[in-house]
């Protein structure tokens, strides 16, 4: 089953939910049901978008 594409507004939302939350990158991963690869694809292309 594929699953739907993460606006980039809601990827930056859960990027700094994630930075601000004290957990590693990985533990919040799998507390919120993401898959850590997705989530630093989401980091990366937002990098090069040009956001802080």
């Amino acid at each position: 089953m594929k699953s739907t594409r993460t606006p980039a507004q809601e990827q930056y939302r859960l990027i700094m939910e994630c930075r601000q939350s004290g957990l590693t990158d990985h533990q919040w991963c799998v507390q919120h049901n993401i898959k850590p690869g997705t989530f630093y694809n989401w980091v990366k292309r937002l990098r090069q978008k040009g956001c802080a």
